[in-house]
C-alpha cells in the first residue's frame, strides 16, 4: 500500500496527530502542523512554528514530482518515460533528447528536425564566445573555461535573462521554454568543443548542418580521425551508448542544483551553469578523475591488499564505489563493461586494477555488510579515456550527456509552477544579544573599524521603533474603522431617526467627500509644523464628533457630525506613514511601511463585522452568522451581484488617475478636482434615486390590501361534507408589507439601474481609447457614479427588508463581499490596463456586470416570492381575540392552550401542528426551539362533546365565543410533546412565534428518532429541526400556518408548560440559557432519521415546498 495515514501522539503535548500519506510519502506542511509549547523550549527552535524535519544531504526527502525517469532500486531497474534502459540502447541522442524533455519517442521526421535545429543554434553561437574562451591559457581548468564561455553566451543574448526582461519568461510559457531548451543544449556542445580544442592546441571546426548532435560534438572537441577528418564510429557509437544510461539519474546534484537555481525563474542557462560547478566536485562527476588518479597511486595489482586495506581503515577513499540509491550493483555497471569491450580495454592496463579491486571487495565482508558495490564511475571514466578525452575534461563530456535530464527536469518546474526553494536550518549559536561590537578600548586614529562618523538616522531602538509604528498603524485604523463600522447600523439609526435608508446614504457620502479632501490640509500641517500638532488637531476634532454623535438626536446633526468625525479621524492615515518615515530608514521602510498600513488594509473589513457587533448591543452573536449568509438562497446571490457593482466603482475609479495623466496631461491638484463629478454623482444618486424608491414604494402598497385574507375555498353548507381546495393563494406571513411583494418592487428600479451602470461603463471603454474632451469623460464619470451609487444602495436596501430584524449580520457580509471584490478590482485595473488597453478592460468590467449581475437578478428574482399554497391559521387564546398574523401579545395571555378553528380546513382530515419559535440565540448559535407538537387534531363542532366521545388522552377546546364563520374548532384524539409557552428572551420585549399545520396522513408514525421532544424542557426542544421532520415524518407542505409576537408583561422564574389535559406546570429550566449538554440535546449531535419509501417520497416533495415556507416564508417575517 502506497497511501493511508500515519498516527502521531507529540509526547511534549500529549496531541494527536493524522498525517496522510499519499505515494508512501508525508507532505512536510503536514508534519509543520505539529507545534509544541514555548515554555522551556529554545527560542532558535521556533518551537511555536511546526515541527521541522532534519535531513542532512536530502536523503530522505522528496522535492518535486517527476515522470522523467525512475531507478528501481531493489530490482536494479532503470526506466526513462517509462522505456527501459535495452529498448532505449540504440537510439540517437536526439531521440532521447525528445523523449526525455517532450515525454515522446519521436518519429524519424521529429528526429530530423529537432537534428536541423541543434545544428542551426550551433552555428548561431556569436564569435565573441570562441574568443572568450581563447583569451584563457590552455593549461586553465575545464570548469573555469566552461563556465567563462557559457557566461559569455549569456551576456551575448540578455533578451533570454528574465530579470531583465520579463519575470515570466519561462514559467508557464512552453513556446519560450522549448526554444531555450534546445538553444541551450547546441550552447552548450559549442562551448565544450571550444573548450576541449583550445586545451588540446587545435583549430576549432564549426558545426555542420549535416551532422547529428554526437558527430558535430567530436568535431568541434577536435576529436576526429586525421586520416577520414571525422570522428571514429566506434568512439561516437561508444559515447551515445553511454549517453542513454547517463541522460538522467533521478535528482541527482546536477539536477538538484539546477532545480534549486530553476526555482528563481531564471534562464536555463544560469541553471546549467549551476550544474557544471556541482558536478566537478569530487563526490559527483569529479568523482571519475578523483578514481583514475587513485587507480594510477596503486599503479600494480600487487599493491591492491594494501589499499583495500587503508580503505577499511578509513585512511584513504575508494571512489566509484557504493551509492546512495542501491542497495547492490549499479544497473548501469554491466552496460558500462559491454561498452569497454569495443574500446580494446586491453590497452589500459589500469582497467585491471578495477577488476581485481572489484573481485577483491565482491569477497570481502567489509563491502558486503555495508553494501558496497562498484557504481558508473568506477567504470565509466574508461569509457571516457578509451574514447580519447583527458580525465580533467570528463566530467564536461559526461555533462554533455546529462544536459538532456537537467533541461527536462527545468522544463517541467517551469510548465508546472514549482516553488522557490527555501530550506530551513536548525541555529545551534548562541540565542542572547551581544551588548557591542565594538572594542572596549578607547579608540585611536589607528584603531581599525573606527565607528561611523555620520550621525545615526534615528536614536531610537528596534523595540521602540517598532512601538512607535504600531502606534501610528493603530491610529491610523480610526478612519476606516469609522466609515465601516457605521454601515451594519444603518438600519437601526433610520429607524431611531425616523428617516428612510436613502436619507442615511448621505451621511456616507459626506464621510467619504471629507474623508477625500481632509488629509491634504493635515498633510501639509504635518510636515511644517509637526507631527504631534497634527496629530492633536486630529483627535480634537474627531473625539469632538463622536461626543456630538452620541448625544445628537437629529438627522441633520447627524450628516454634519459625521462629516467632522471624518475630517478628524482621515487625516491619520497620512499621518502614520510620515511618522514611518521620520523613524525608519531606506534599508528597512518596507517592513514598516507594510506595518504602517496594516491597520488601514484590515480596518474595512473587520470594522463592518465590529459593528454588526455593537448594533447587536454586544449580546455576542453568533460570529459565524455573517459568513453563513453568503450561501444562503437569495441572500448569497444579491450579496455577490451588489459586490460586483461596487467593485466595478473603484474599477473605473482606481484606473482614473494614471489615465488622466496619460491623456490630458492633468497634474496632481487636477487630478484630484475631476473626482468631484464621481461624488456630486454619488450625492444626486442618493438624493434623487431615495425619492424614487419610496415613490415606488408607496405607489405598490396603495395597490395592494395587505389586510386581506383572499382564500379560494370551495365548500357546501354541510361543513362535515366540505372539500376544501388547495389553491388557495395567500401572501399573510410574509414579511411586514403582508402580501406586498418588497423584492420585485426594489429590483424594479435597481435591475435598470444597474443595467445603465453597465452601459455608462460600456460608453467609457469605448470613448476613453478616442481621447475625447475632458468634460465628456467628466460627464460619463458622473452618469457612472450616479447610476452605481443608485443600485449599490437599492441593494442595500433589499438586504435590511430582507433582514430587517437582523440587518447588522446581513450588512456586515454585504460589506464583507465588497470590500474584498473592491479590493481585488483596486489591484487588477492597472496591470490589466497595461496589459490589454482601457477599450477590453472596461468593456470587461461592464460584461461581468451584463453576464453575472443580470442572471443573478434573474436566479434571484424566481427565489423570492412566496409559496401560495398555504392559508392563515385561525387561532386565539381563551383570553384574546383571534390573533391575524403579525399581532402582538401579552405573555401572560399565552399560558393556556390555544384555540385553533377549522376556518378553511377539511373537516374530515386529521392534522398535525407544530409550534415553533424560529429566532433563538443559544450561546454563540441560532437555532429553533419546539413549543408544541400535536398529531391527530380533528374538526369538531361548536358543542362540547361528552366525555365518552373520544379516547384518553383528550383536549376538546372550547372557545368562549363562535370561530370565524362558525366552523367549529380542532380537538386533540391523541397526546403530543407539551405545550411550552412562549417567553421572550432576556433583553427582547417583542418576540416572534409560528404555527405550522399539516395534514397528517393515514399511515402516519411518529418518528422514533425524535423521540427527545416529550420531556416539556427547552433544552430537550431545542434544535428541533423543521425540515428533517416533515421529511421523515411523510408530511406535505403545510395546509395552513401563521405567526405572532408576544411581548414580556410578567417576571419569569420558570418554563410554563401545558399538559395533555390541559394543566399548567412550571419547570425549573429558568430563562433560557445554553444548554446543557445532554442526550436530549439535539442541536449537539445529528438525529440518525430513517425513512420508509412513502415517507422519502412525501419527504423529497415536503422538503421543495416547505423550504421557502419556512426559510424565507417566515424568516422574512423578522
Amino acid at each position: 500500500m502506497s497511501s493511508g495515514t500515519l498516527h502521531i501522539v507529540d509526547s511534549r503535548t500529549q496531541t494527536k496527530y493524522q498525517i496522510p500519506i499519499k505515494r508512501n510519502a508525508v507532505s512536510a506542511l503536514d508534519l509543520k502542523k505539529i507545534r509544541g509549547l514555548k515554555d522551556g523550549a529554545d527560542r532558535a527552535d521556533h518551537v511555536s512554528n511546526g515541527l521541522r524535519v532534519y535531513d542532512p544531504g536530502l536523503q530522505n526527502t522528496a522535492i518535486v514530482e517527476t515522470a522523467i525517469s525512475f531507478s528501481d532500486h531493489d530490482q536494479g531497474l532503470l526506466l526513462f518515460r517509462g522505456y527501459s534502459l535495452e529498448q532505449l540502447w540504440n537510439s540517437d541522442f536526439e531521440d532521447m533528447l525528445h523523449l526525455l524533455v517532450w515525454g515522446t519517442y519521436p518519429t524519424r521526421a521529429a528526429c530530423e528536425g529537432l537534428r536541423r535545429e541543434l545544428a542551426l543554434h550551433m552555428r548561431s553561437v556569436p564569435s565573441t564566445v570562441q574568443r572568450t574562451v581563447e583569451e584563457f591559457p590552455k593549461t586553465a581548468p575545464p570548469l573555469a573555461l566552461i563556465l567563462a564561455g557559457l557566461a559569455a553566451c549569456l551576456a551575448c543574448m540578455p533578451e533570454t535573462i528574465p530579470a531583465s526582461t520579463d519575470a515570466n519568461l519561462y514559467q508557464g510559457n512552453p513556446e519560450n521554454v522549448d526554444r531555450a531548451i534546445i538553444r541551450t543544449v547546441a550552447q552548450y556542445a559549442v562551448v565544450f568543443g571550444l573548450v576541449n580544442s583550445h586545451r588540446k592546441g587545435v583549430p576549432f571546426t564549426p558545426p555542420s548542418a549535416d551532422k547529428n548532435y554526437c558527430e558535430n560534438l567530436f568535431a568541434m572537441a577536435g576529436m576526429i580521425d586525421p586520416s577520414t577528418c571525422r570522428p571514429s564510429p566506434i568512439h561516437v557509437s561508444c559515447f551515445r551508448r553511454f549517453a542513454m544510461l547517463n541522460a538522467d539519474h533521478g535528482m541527482a546534484l546536477t539536477v538538484f542544483s539546477s532545480l534549486a537555481t530553476a526555482s528563481s525563474l531564471t534562464d536555463p542557462l544560469s541553471c546549467l551553469m549551476t550544474a557544471v560547478t556541482s558536478a566537478y566536485g569530487p563526490l559527483h562527476f569529479g568523482a571519475t578523475e578523483s578514481a583514475q588518479r587513485a587507480l594510477r597511486e596503486i599503479k600494480t595489482p600487487d599493491r591492491i591488499p594494501a589499499f583495500i586495506e587503508e580503505v577499511k581503515q578509513g585512511k584513504r577513499k575508494l571512489f566509484g564505489y557504493g551509492h546512495r540509491s542501491y542497495r547492490g550493483l549499479d544497473p548501469r555497471v554491466r552496460p558500462i563493461q559491454s561498452i569497454l569491450q569495443d574500446l580494446d580495454p586491453s590497452s589500459n592496463p589500469l582497467l585491471e586494477i578495477v577488476e581485481r579491486i572489484e573481485r577483491m571487495a565482491s569477497q570481502d565482508e567489509y563491502f558486503l555488510t555495508r553494501g558496497l558495490y562498484p557504481n558508473a564511475d568506477l567504470y565509466g571514466n574508461f569509457v571516457f579515456t578509451g574514447i580519447g578525452f583527458e580525465p580533467e575534461i570528463i566530467p564536461a563530456a559526461m555533462l554533455a550527456q546529462r544536459i538532456m535530464g537537467v533541461m527536462a527536469h527545468w522544463r517541467e518546474y517551469m510548465l508546472t509552477r514549482g516553488k522557490l526553494f527555501r530550506p530551513l536550518h536548525l541555529y545551534t549559536g548562541n540565542t542572547g544579544e551581544k551588548t557591542s561590537i565594538m572594542p572596549q578600548s578607547p579608540t585611536t586614529e589607528t584603531t581599525p573599524l573606527l565607528p561611523p562618523s555620520k550621525p545615526p538616522y534615528s536614536t531610537f531602538t528596534t523595540t521602540q521603533k517598532r512601538l512607535i509604528i504600531l502606534t501610528a498603524a493603530l491610529a491610523s485604523t480610526f478612519s476606516p474603522f469609522s466609515a465601516n463600522i457605521y454601515y451594519p447600523a444603518l438600519n437601526s439609526i433610520a429607524a431611531d431617526l425616523h428617516v428612510t435608508i436613502s436619507q442615511v446614504n448621505l451621511t456616507i457620502t459626506t464621510y467619504m467627500i471629507c474623508q477625500a479632501l481632509a488629509p491634504t490640509l493635515t498633510g501639509s500641517l504635518a510636515d511644517q509644523t509637526g507631527r504631534r500638532p497634527a496629530y492633536l488637531l486630529c483627535f480634537l476634532i474627531y473625539i469632538a464628533g463622536n461626543v456630538a454623535l452620541a448625544l445628537q438626536n437629529s438627522y441633520i446633526a447627524l450628516l454634519i457630525l459625521r462629516a467632522v468625525q471624518s475630517c478628524g479621524s482621515s487625516g491619520t492615515v497620512a499621518l502614520a506613514s510620515a511618522v514611518a518615515a521620520d523613524v525608519i530608514t531606506s534599508a528597512e521602510r518596507g517592513t514598516y511601511m507594510g506595518i504602517a498600513s496594516l491597520g488601514n488594509i484590515l480596518a474595512p473589513s473587520l470594522g463592518p463585522i465590529l459593528g454588526g457587533l455593537l448594533s447587536q448591543r454586544i449580546s455576542l452573536p453568533n460570529p459565524l452568522a455573517t459568513l453563513r449568509l453568503l450561501t444562503h438562497l437569495p441572500t448569497g446571490f444579491l450579496l455577490l451581484a451588489n459586490g460586483l457593482i461596487f467593485a466595478s466603482y473603484y474599477a473605473v475609479t482606481a484606473g482614473l488617475p494614471a489615465q488622466l495623466k496619460d491623456i490630458y496631461a492633468l497634474d496632481d491638484m487636477a487630478i484630484g478636482l475631476s473626482f468631484i463629478p464621481a461624488g456630486l454623482g454619488s450625492l444626486a444618486s442618493a438624493a434623487i434615486n431615495g425619492f424614487i424608491v419610496d415613490w415606488k414604494y408607496r405607489r405598490a402598497k396603495a395597490r395592494t390590501d395587505i389586510t386581506r385574507f383572499s382564500t379560494t375555498t370551495k365548500s357546501t353548507r354541510n361543513h362535515h361534507r366540505s372539500k376544501i381546495s388547495n389553491k388557495t393563494k395567500t401572501r399573510s406571513l410574509s414579511n411586514p408589507q403582508g402580501e406586498f411583494d418588497i423584492e420585485k418592487v426594489r429590483l424594479s428600479i435597481g435591475a435598470p439601474m444597474t443595467i445603465f451602470a453597465a452601459t455608462a461603463i460600456l460608453a467609457y471603454a469605448f470613448l476613453l481609447p478616442l481621447h475625447p474632451p475632458l468634460p465628456i469623460i467628466l460627464l460619463l464619470l458622473f452618469i457612472i457614479s450616479f447610476f452605481i451609487t443608485a443600485a449599490y444602495n437599492i441593494m442595500n436596501i433589499l438586504l435590511v427588508d430582507l433582514y430587517y430584524s437582523t440587518p447588522a449580520t446581513a450588512m456586515a457580509a454585504n460589506n464583507l463581499v465588497r470590500c474584498f471584490l473592491g479590493a481585488a478590482a483596486t489591484a487588477f485595473v492597472h496591470p490589466l490596463i497595461l496589459r490589454w488597453g482601457h477599450h477590453i478592460t472596461y468593456t470587461t468590467v461592464a460584461g461581468l456586470i451584463f453576464a453575472a449581475v443580470g442572471p443573478l437578478l434573474s436566479v434571484t428574482l424566481p427565489l423570492l416570492p412566496l409559496p401560495s399554497e398555504a392559508i392563515t391559521l385561525k387561532f386565539r387564546y381563551p383570553s384574546t381575540q383571534w390573533v391575524t398574523p403579525g399581532d402582538t401579545l401579552l405573555m401572560s395571555k399565552t399560558h393556556p392552550l390555544p384555540i385553533i378553528s377549522t376556518y378553511g380546513l377539511d373537516p374530515e382530515t386529521k392534522y398535525l401542528l407544530l409550534f415553533v419559535d424560529l429566532d433563538v440565540i443559544y450561546g454563540s448559535l441560532s437555532t429553533v426551539v419546539l413549543h408544541w407538537y400535536q398529531p391527530g387534531m380533528e374538526a369538531s363542532p361548536i358543542a362540547k362533546p361528552g366525555p365518552d366521545r373520544y379516547r384518553a388522552p383528550r383536549i376538546v377546546l372550547q372557545p368562549p365565543s363562535p370561530p370565524p364563520h362558525h366552523r367549529g374548532v380542532l380537538v386533540n384524539t391523541t397526546s403530543g410533546a407539551e405545550y411550552i409557552a412562549p417567553q421572550p428572551p432576556q433583553g427582547q420585549n417583542h418576540h416572534r412565534y409560528v404555527y405550522l399545520l399539516f395534514r397528517q396522513p393515514t399511515t402516519y408514525t411518529f418518528p422514533e428518532c425524535f423521540a427527545h421532544i416529550f420531556p416539556p424542557a427547552l433544552d430537550a426542544r431545542v434544535g428541533f429541526d423543521v425540515r428533517q421532520f416533515v421529511r421523515v415524518a411523510g408530511l406535505d407542505a403545510p395546509v395552513a400556518a401563521s405567526y405572532f409576537f408576544v411581548e414580556r408583561d410578567e417576571p419569569v422564574f420558570g418554563t410554563p408548560t401545558v399538559t395533555a389535559t390541559g394543566t399548567t406546570a412550571a419547570t425549573a429550566t429558568g430563562t433560557r440559557s445554553p444548554p446543557r449538554t445532554s442526550p436530549t440535546t439535539t442541536w449537539l449531535r445529528p438525529a440518525p432519521c430513517e425513512t420508509t419509501t412513502s415517507a422519502r417520497s412525501l419527504g423529497r416533495m415536503s422538503e421543495e415546498r416547505l423550504g421557502p415556507v419556512v426559510g424565507c416564508h417566515v424568516a422574512r417575517t423578522m
